[in-house]
Order: structure tokens, then sequence, then C-alpha cells
């Protein structure tokens, strides 16, 4: 398998995402193993969700020097992921330095194999907006070089009602629902 650390924008192909859905299942094995040992498990590695965020949405993953985890081709948007393993749980933190122009989240339900994927609508400006305590706004935090935490399931899935924009079934390497308004 060829080792992709010296590229700028990378297109997931049908070869890329085969590769990046065999990495999940290898993952996942992983995962099990320890989380049956252990009381937490691993972090879903980015270079398994950004690879499949970006073959769903059409975006180019960026492994060099750009800003953002992946780039809109059509609008030259910065993109950022923000992935949970924890269907039913999650805590995403943000570097102080952390720009964007959209927000997509991204929940794995290990169960079944799924990809929930969850256009946020937001940029970085908005996002520093939100509350990350009762005393601090998220950009407050990033302000004093912290890395704000919140639960993106909280606020923005849960409480906005949200549905998935796209559901990508892992064994079988595709989109089975797609709810995009284009």
């Amino acid at each position: 398998m060829p080792i992709y650390n010296e590229f700028d924008l990378i297109v997931i192909d049908d070869a890329r995402i085969d590769e990046t859905c065999n990495a999940y299942f290898k993952w996942k094995d992983l995962n099990t193993y320890i989380s049956s040992n252990s009381r937490r498990g691993m972090n879903m590695p980015d270079v398994i969700s950004e690879p499949m965020a970006c073959y769903c949405l059409g975006f180019l993953w960026n492994k060099g020097k750009e800003a953002g985890d992946a780039t809109d081709p059509k609008t030259g948007q910065k993109i950022e992921f923000k992935a949970t393993s924890r269907f039913e749980g999650d805590l995403s933190s943000f570097g102080p330095k952390t720009q964007f122009d959209n927000l997509y989240f991204l929940r794995f339900n290990l169960d079944e194999n799924l990809l929930y994927i969850y256009d946020l609508k937001i940029n970085s400006e908005e996002f520093g907006e939100i509350q990350a305590n009762q005393k601090e706004t998220i950009q407050d935090q990033k302000d004093q070089g912290r890395r704000p935490r919140i639960s993106l399931l909280t606020h923005f899935v849960y409480k906005y009602d949200l549905l998935p924009d796209i559901i990508f079934d892992i064994r079988k390497c595709r989109i089975i629902e797609d709810n995009r308004q284009n």
C-alpha cells in the first residue's frame, strides 16, 4: 500500500476509499480488543474518517500545508471534520488556531459499520460565539491558548434535530442515503 505523506490535496478515488474501508475494519478489530481490556477504546484516526468524508462529499483531502482537513473544489472553502466513534456521545476539541469555512460532524456507528455525516453549516467565527461553559465562549478559550471541548451531538444534532446529510455503508464502501438539497 502506498504511503501518502508527500501530497497537498488528494482526490479520494475508488481505490483509496477501498483502502480506507479496509483500514477501518483493522482499526475496529484493534479497538474492540483494547476496549475489552481497558476502560476506553481508541480515537477514530483522521486517516480513516477524513478520506471517507471527502469521498462522500466530493472534497479534496488536505495532506499538505493547506488550512483545514479538506477543501471544497467547487467553492474553495476550507472544511473542518470532527469525528466520533461513540455513536451516542462525543467530545470534540478545537485547537486555538483552528480556522474553517464549514464544519462537518462525522458520527460512526460501529455496530452497523455506518458513517453518518452532518453538515453543521457554521464557520469558525460563528462557532467561536458558542458557549463553551457558563462563563466563556469557545473563542474566549481559544484566545487563552486553550483547546475548547464541546459535544457536537448536543450543540447541533440534538438541539436542532438534525438528520444526517449522508449515510455511508463502510462494508459496501458506498453511500446508501443522500439527503443533501442539491
